[in-house]
């Protein structure tokens, strides 16, 4: 799960644009107008179900949050987490420049930041914290990537159709994006429609097709896109295709 951390002055110049985006996907995220109402115990709630339970963390970081009391007790313990490798944070310095955040903060200048202002789309952004975010889920996958895939599939005789798409894929020029991306959503619908998913996460399905309802697949040049469906098919592949067929040998 992805934790928000911001100041609620924040919330309509920029938090719900980068939530807009990461939900899109369905990827879960903790953010405190869906998950806290009215009476409820904020320390509970903010820290213990949401700080506590993320694996991933966001910092909106802006002259706003630097004088939040609340957003400053989030990033105190994010940043325990983070000491202790038990959580991922995504640095976002919004209308501050690098050179403006004070020492206390310094440790996420360390990391890979994005500085945002209110003109800039976030769309880029986001991309970066949902590749990250699939690219450890493939970690847990003995295919991680298509060389990978394409020599285990042919060692099980596995899907015979995908197998040819991933060929196909993998003779592609690198700089044949759009081709690329066509053969892998080709890939993720011939699934959706061949397989049992009900037991995968969202996510695996809401990417691909968010990628094609917003672009029908004719894209600027972003890596970070390729590397998204690539994720997506590998992880698709990976727990519906050859699961399905190991348990049916």
């Amino acid at each position: 799960m992805i934790f928000f951390c911001f100041s609620s002055k924040d919330r309509h110049a920029i938090v719900e644009a980068i939530l807009y985006h990461i939900r899109n996907y369905r990827i879960p995220v903790w953010y405190d107008r869906d998950q806290m109402l009215l009476g409820d115990e904020r320390n509970y709630k903010n820290f213990v179900e949401g700080v506590e339970n993320s694996s991933y963390g966001i910092i909106i970081l802006s002259p706003n949050s630097i004088q939040s009391h609340c957003a400053n007790e989030e990033i105190d313990l994010m940043y325990d987490k983070y000491l202790n490798g038990s959580m991922h944070i995504f640095p976002i310095f919004f209308n501050l420049s690098a050179n403006e955040v004070p020492e206390k903060y310094g440790w996420m200048k360390q990391l890979v930041y994005k500085e945002i202002l209110p003109s800039i789309d976030v769309y880029s952004t986001c991309n970066h914290i949902i590749c990250k975010f699939l690219s450890d889920e493939l970690i847990q996958h003995e295919s991680q990537s298509l060389i990978s895939l394409e020599k285990r599939m042919k060692s099980i005789k596995c899907d015979l159709f995908i197998l040819s798409l991933i060929q196909s894929y993998l003779e592609l020029d690198e700089k044949n994006f759009n081709s690329r991306i066509a053969l892998l959503y080709a890939g993720c619908c011939y699934i959706e429609f061949n397989y049992d998913l009900h037991t995968i996460p969202s996510y695996y399905t809401a990417g691909f097709k968010k990628l094609f309802n917003e672009t029908k697949l004719s894209l600027k040049v972003d890596l970070r896109d390729i590397l998204m469906i690539e994720s997506l098919f590998l992880l698709l592949v990976s727990t519906v295709v050859i699961s399905s067929f190991t348990e049916n040998v």
